[in-house]
């Protein structure tokens, strides 16, 4: 791999690991986080958001990294379908067992029952963006970058309009997907 791979790699550890390290360490930090929460943006009341929630729930994701290993497979590209749902897959289980060691408690407004850290929508959203840019960036160029950025913009506003998880949250996931999605990687090429 080359230098800007393992910079990638290293950076994405590196705010990863700090977030754990500092969740499970430090009330100063869990309080400022909580605060950033509170303050960032105030609660809207309509449906917007919560249809952006429903469309990006992990399990559809799932359905459409199927559905794209679906379409490579068809177009005799197994190997890429392959590491499509691999990916996918390594970084919802790396996912679910942070939540499940970490266990941390969702914001009080939010009624949920699962554990908060990391995001999964955002995990599961930015895990596929990267995989759609990864397999069609350079045939679609600017125009699906500015898509799936926008895209992620939009789940990301969703977990904090909806309260459903603190600033650090949606950090940890964007720094773990990344950080798995440099892990397979090698094994596209």
């Amino acid at each position: 791999m080359n230098l800007s791979w393992l910079i990638a790699l290293v950076i994405s550890a590196t705010i990863l690991f700090t977030l754990i390290y500092k969740l499970e360490n430090s009330r100063k930090f869990r309080h400022l986080d909580s605060s950033w929460h509170k303050r960032l943006i105030q609660p809207v009341h309509g449906h917007f958001w919560s249809i952006i929630e429903f469309l990006n729930e992990p399990k559809l994701i799932a359905f459409w990294d199927c559905l794209l290993a679906l379409i490579l497979i068809l177009n005799g590209e197994i190997k890429k379908a392959i590491w499509v749902l691999v990916t996918l897959a390594f970084t919802d289980i790396i996912g679910i067992i942070l939540k499940h060691s970490i266990k941390r408690e969702r914001p009080s407004e939010n009624n949920r029952q699962s554990y908060s850290f990391p995001s999964g929508h955002v995990l599961s959203i930015t895990s596929l963006s990267l995989i759609i840019w990864q397999i069609y960036g350079g045939l679609f160029g600017i125009t699906l970058f500015l898509g799936l950025l926008a895209l992620w913009f939009l789940v990301v506003f969703s977990r904090i309009v909806l309260k459903a998880h603190y600033p650090s949250d949606i950090v940890g996931a964007t720094a773990l997907s990344v950080f798995c999605f440099l892990l397979t990687i090698p094994f596209l090429a």
